[in-house]
């Protein structure tokens, strides 16, 4: 996978070894959110290419790096980076990094790349924004979770056990837990969703 840069958020940090892991060290260009730079420092030893926040948790500003101060407390620093890099012209982005430390960040990223539009890959899977109709390549018995905040989402599907075709979705979890019985999974939803790929 190629991505234009890399987004780390200030969760636990990529284990070696793993998906994440993979994507961090084979990225172009990684932008650190706030405090996130401090352990992208220290693990793999360079510099990020930007570290972008309202500064609230960085240790030492990196040499090399732009830093970009956003005081603005009504969004996240997840939200900061991935509009610094658009405004950048840095439009395939993957955040890594996102899980782990306060269940409250891991909650309110995952549903911030929602509304963003970006991916977020996991120790365990990736959560990818899905609207209208995408396709997953899977192994047979790949977990897969859907999560949609608006009640008036409907949606149909290929290739899991529990199909979603006629769903209503009554709260954000009814879609939760269902896994794939192909190679392909293939959903199509009238509204933005959140769907989770365990790996």
């Amino acid at each position: 996978m190629s991505f234009d840069a890399v987004i780390l958020a200030n969760g636990d940090f990529p284990k070696k070894g793993g998906v994440a892991w993979e994507i961090l060290a084979g990225a172009k260009r990684v932008v650190a959110c706030d405090g996130a730079s401090d352990a992208y420092c220290r693990r793999c030893g360079k510099s990020p290419f930007a570290v972008v926040g309202d500064m609230d948790s960085i240790g030492h500003h990196p040499e090399g790096s732009e830093i970009v101060t956003v005081p603005d407390q009504s969004t996240n620093d997840l939200s900061k980076a991935v509009g610094w890099c658009r405004a950048k012209g840095l439009k395939k982005l993957v955040v890594v990094g996102a899980m782990g430390k306060r269940e409250d960040h891991l909650l309110g990223n995952v549903f911030r790349a929602l509304d963003l539009g970006v991916e977020i890959v996991t120790e365990f899977g990736r959560f990818v924004p899905v609207v209208g109709k995408a396709s997953f390549r899977v192994s047979k018995g790949t977990p897969v979770s859907v999560f949609a905040v608006d009640p008036a989402t409907r949606m149909t599907s290929k290739g899991l056990e529990w199909p979603l075709d006629g769903v209503k979705f009554e709260n954000l979890y009814c879609a939760t837990l269902n896994r794939a019985i192909a190679a392909r999974v293939t959903l199509a939803a009238t509204k933005p969703v959140l769907v989770y790929i365990g790996s």
